[in-house]
């Protein structure tokens, strides 16, 4: 009898503890949460290693809930995308049926804010241009190259009357471009002649290029397409399988003095044209040169250092020879007749009473 109220009592004391326990980890959510973190910092390496142990152990598991995760989450995935596309068919569904409504709605929206708030809606509509410049530049762009390759005269009749309002203007700043930078421009028309010269000793035709026009590259297009995708029948395949071949004695190969010469003379154009289409050529020159002079003038102070310093070391080695070995003359004594070396001339004093004077 009274066992099913020992269970009530326990259920409800149990109940008791994790009220408790739900209230202190409410109360101190953040002590808790740092204590696991530091927790973490401090033992990275035993949760490796017991990561490492768990997924060796458990590896069929892990990698069932690791398919099964995946599978969860593509199918999540392929459902929003589903969604969104439906959702996008939809909204261009509705669009195409109230697309009067909504530009009138449109424009009531965009005059109500301009009306209450111009300068905000200049700036608004500015940051809105900008952000859309930003993630559709490129395909604008590419939009308009398209365009002008489908029908260039638009843009060149535009260049045209732009030109002829605006001559003099270009030709000023053409003028102050050649002033400015009239050394780049001669380096410029220095290495085109030279390149012009180049194709003509070679024999290659000069080099032109053009703008295919939009009928042409259509027709080339529809050209290339009908070639490589055209259904051959078995009688062409049978011709074409009965052509004959060329002869072996045809095939044979280059001789090495050729493959020699030629890989010589390639060598040569390419050392020509980097030294022609390099402006920079004739300043490198000069720097190498300057830096050889240079490295001379060091050389020859360190040769004259060195050279100093040996005579030095040679003389003080001949002066400690000489003072070794010389012979000197042992001093004499001085007489008492011997003139005092440090008494003045006697011809100096015109008052003395010996001699011619007395």
């Amino acid at each position: 009898m009274n066992a099913p109220a020992e269970s009530g009592e326990e259920r409800a004391e149990a109940e008791r503890k994790n009220e408790v326990r739900r209230r202190y980890r409410e109360r101190n959510a953040d002590r808790i949460r740092e204590g696991k973190r530091a927790w973490r910092e401090r033992n990275q390496d035993h949760i490796r290693a017991y990561r490492a142990a768990y997924d060796a152990e458990h590896r069929e598991e892990v990698l069932a809930q690791k398919r099964e995760y995946s599978r969860r989450d593509s199918a999540q995935k392929a459902a929003e995308r589903r969604r969104k596309e439906s959702k996008k068919a939809s909204s261009k569904k509705y669009y195409e049926a109230h697309k009067a409504e909504h530009r009138e709605y449109t424009r009531q929206w965009r005059a109500r804010k301009r009306a209450e708030d111009p300068e905000g809606y200049q700036a608004m509509r500015a940051t809105a241009q900008r952000r859309w410049w930003k993630t559709h530049k490129d395909e604008y762009n590419a939009k308009l190259r398209a365009q002008h390759r489908e029908n260039p005269e638009p843009k060149r009749a535009q260049a045209r009357a732009y030109y002829a309002a605006h001559a003099e203007e270009l030709k000023a700043k053409k003028r102050a471009y050649y002033a400015a930078n009239r050394a780049k421009v001669l380096a410029g028309n220095r290495a085109w002649k030279e390149r012009e010269k180049r194709r003509l000793a070679a024999g290659l035709p000069p080099r032109r290029l053009r703008t295919t026009p939009a009928a042409e590259r259509h027709a080339n297009t529809a050209a290339a397409d009908a070639f490589f995708t055209r259904q051959r029948t078995p009688e062409e395949i049978a011709a074409l399988r009965r052509k004959p071949r060329a002869p072996v004695e045809m095939l044979r190969a280059t001789p090495p003095e050729l493959v020699a010469a030629f890989g010589r003379d390639s060598k040569r154009i390419r050392i020509e044209h980097a030294l022609a289409a390099d402006g920079s050529y004739a300043s490198r020159q000069l720097l190498a040169e300057a830096r050889r002079q240079l490295a001379a003038q060091e050389r020859a102070t360190q040769r004259e250092q060195r050279d100093a310093v040996e005579n030095a070391r040679l003389d003080a080695i001949g002066k400690q020879v000489n003072d070794r070995l010389r012979h000197r003359d042992p001093p004499r004594r001085r007489h008492h007749l011997d003139p005092d070396p440090a008494a003045p001339h006697p011809m100096l004093n015109p008052n003395t009473t010996m001699g011619m004077n007395r």
